[in-house]
């Protein structure tokens, strides 16, 4: 089942791995399900949280790609490489920051690679009544 970014899920634990693999609309649902699942006798409490999408937050930072590229040039020719792309201005490692992130977000979507796992907000622990 897939999740939508602010949907609700429960959990034993407020931390680790959420795993349930069900996901509501409303905190209400999410509580009501979480009450169905677990028992009293067993569960003396139990947490239910929003899910939030990380697949936005995913960068680029170009200083090791310039690394790599410097390092296989040096590789290729040797000691007359051995500045290359140390003197690259901020500005302009800022634009190939953007471009790369771009690039690999688009190829992660492309092919699948997006994170299917999400970050859990808003957790609140729930005790039985």
């Amino acid at each position: 089942m897939t999740f939508k970014n602010g949907q609700w899920t429960f959990n034993d634990v407020s931390d680790g791995v959420w795993g349930i693999g069900e996901y509501f609309d409303l905190k209400a649902q999410a509580i009501k399900a979480a009450k169905e699942y677990y028992s009293p006798e067993e569960q003396k409490e139990f947490y239910v949280g929003q899910l939030c999408e990380i697949s936005n937050s995913i960068t680029v930072d170009s200083e090791g790609v310039l690394d790599d590229i410097a390092s296989s040039i040096y590789d290729e020719v040797g000691e007359a490489a051995e500045d290359y792309l140390n003197y690259v201005k901020r500005e302009e490692r800022e634009i190939l920051d953007e471009r790369l992130t771009q690039v690999v977000r688009e190829w992660m979507k492309e092919f699948g690679y997006e994170p299917s796992f999400f970050r859990i907000e808003n957790t609140e622990k729930i005790r039985w009544i």
